[in-house]
């Protein structure tokens, strides 16, 4: 396992000393990147999504980032996310480990396929089983309590926040989480047949932003800043005891990885061979 983390990990940077990388990548030099070794296992850090500033989600360089974790060959990756919670079980500060995603828009970007043939990622499970199984994991080794399922409602595109109609729609398919930011993050990795998973921490909740005209801002905006710093806290600790319990897992295998092989003819194939 090499194992990409997209994660503003100060503590585990600093402590376990984890040494600054800058990647060049066809899309742009990526300077952001803390490698290193966590429970045996090579540790990439992913220092934001966005460098250096906060920015609209169609801005985050997300070719870039995934091109990095190319060059770096990492297999598996963890994405962390701040969200906001959409039905009543969760609330504001509460971490959740998501099963599945839905997500209907999107920038039209993708990457180029490595073998030269392009096919559509595979995303049923949408998040690799032995992954979640390790954040779970790490959540339980260290007494953090997390909703251990729920979908991600991926709202791209839009420089707002989501309407109570739409968050009402969400709330009838049984939406847990709402972001931006999952995808395309998580398609691309899927594209490179990356094992993915994710964890996110809620800043509020549907119930509290139906009130939010009546909140004083300032109150609301401390209260997000501190349930973002706790949430990365928390994701540092619950990744690094998750990996510790690697040895302790029982051998499986989730089918990530898998893809079909042999000299099948293109479907796509716009003449027949014979007139080539």
């Amino acid at each position: 396992m090499k194992l990409g983390v997209v994660l503003r990990a100060e503590n585990l940077i600093r402590e376990k000393e984890f040494r600054h990388n800058r990647v060049v990548t066809p899309y742009g030099p990526v300077d952001r990147i803390f490698s290193g070794a966590l429970h045996g296992v090579e540790t990439h850090f992913l220092y934001g999504r966005f460098p250096g500033r906060r920015t609209p989600s169609w801005e985050i360089p997300y070719q870039a980032n995934q091109s990095a974790f190319d060059e770096l060959d990492v297999d598996h990756q963890i994405g962390t996310f701040v969200v906001g919670g959409v039905d009543k079980a969760v609330r504001g500060g509460d971490l959740v480990v998501p099963h599945d995603l839905i997500s209907f828009s999107g920038p039209g970007i993708s990457l180029p396929p490595r073998d030269n043939r392009f096919s559509n990622a595979h995303v049923v499970p949408a998040f690799c089983p032995l992954l979640r199984s390790l954040l779970l994991r790490g959540a339980r080794e260290t007494g953090t309590a997390v909703h251990e399922s729920g979908v991600y409602f991926n709202f791209y595109g839009f420089a707002r926040i989501e309407t109570d109609a739409e968050l009402s729609l969400m709330e009838k398919l049984g939406v847990r989480l709402v972001g931006q930011t999952l995808d395309p993050e998580f398609t691309l990795a899927r594209l490179r047949r990356r094992h993915y998973a994710a964890i996110a921490v809620a800043i509020d909740s549907y119930h509290d932003m139906k009130n939010e005209a009546e909140q004083d801002p300032d109150v609301f905006r401390a209260r997000s800043r501190q349930a973002i710093a706790d949430g990365r806290e928390h994701f540092e600790r619950i990744i690094e005891a998750g990996l510790a319990t690697l040895g302790d897992a029982p051998a499986e295998e989730c089918g990530c990885a898998r893809v079909a092989t042999g000299n099948h003819r293109d479907m796509f194939s716009s003449f027949p061979e014979d007139l080539l």
